[in-house]
């Protein structure tokens, strides 16, 4: 739906080549003890921000290998996940192809291969970060979004140690991080009232530092839910978790 500069095009690129040959072992790190803390305090902080169930069209912008995607099913029996890194679908695939409520499809978050007003829904988990180009990509959200409807977004942001671990990892060795643009909570709440969204809310999550021992990891679990909702620690979880609303006429 939009032009894309040449800047952009190579941005994309880059990331597409950085997640492509991650794909392989993306899922790995995740039966770590860490990555279950990880992904078990990322999927409850989205499972509270998700609306009621919904009775259309649930779209999954940065779907990967498919693990976000347990949370969306008991929401609604259309969905659809989108990524620009055909290794990562392909893989998504092999874990879906016997759901039929799941459809995947290749496809650019910045341009979108969808009708206006098209989804009830749609989530996108660590993608805002590897867009070149994020009000462009807002943009098209709210294009393809119903009027009023919601927006949930899971972001890596700034405002704790694991930015600060990410940014040096990746000026010692090419990295997916070393493509990212990490915003703090405050910005990515200002950017999406920018791009035409209201009712935004937020939560943090993943307070543990990549250096916690593993028999502390169950603590931080059950910290996460309190931290994440309070209003002092909330912005120095290393994920927030954004629900917003589509405009209300478009």
């Amino acid at each position: 739906m939009s032009s894309v500069l040449p800047n952009d095009a190579t941005k994309k690129r880059a990331v597409r080549s950085a997640f492509g040959a991650l794909a392989p072992v993306y899922d790995t790190w995740y039966h770590t003890p860490l990555g279950k803390y990880v992904w078990t305090v990322e999927a409850a902080a989205v499972h509270a921000m998700l609306p009621p169930k919904v009775n259309g069209v649930v779209v999954d912008i940065g779907v990967g290998t498919g693990m976000s995607l347990s949370l969306l099913q008991p929401f609604s029996s259309q969905i659809v996940g989108v990524d620009n890194t055909w290794q990562m679908v392909n893989i998504a695939y092999q874990k879906n192809q016997e759901n039929q409520e799941v459809h995947l499809v290749i496809g650019d978050g910045e341009n979108l291969p969808f009708r206006r007003n098209v989804a009830d829904l749609i989530i996108g988990m660590t993608v805002l970060e590897f867009v070149p180009n994020p009000d462009r990509f807002l943009k098209e959200v709210q294009t393809c979004l119903h009027p009023k409807r919601w927006l949930v977004l899971g972001v890596l942001t700034s405002t704790n140690l694991w930015a600060l671990e990410r940014r040096i990892r990746s000026l010692a060795q090419q990295n997916v991080f070393s493509h990212a643009q990490f915003p703090s909570p405050w910005q990515l709440i200002r950017r999406l009232y920018q791009n035409g969204f209201h009712r935004v809310h937020y939560r943090g999550a993943v307070y543990a530092p990549t250096f916690t021992p593993k028999r502390c990891l169950a603590t931080f679990s059950r910290l996460d839910g309190i931290l994440g909702n309070r209003w002092v620690s909330r912005s120095l979880g290393a994920f927030s978790v954004v629900q917003a609303r589509s405009a209300e006429t478009k």
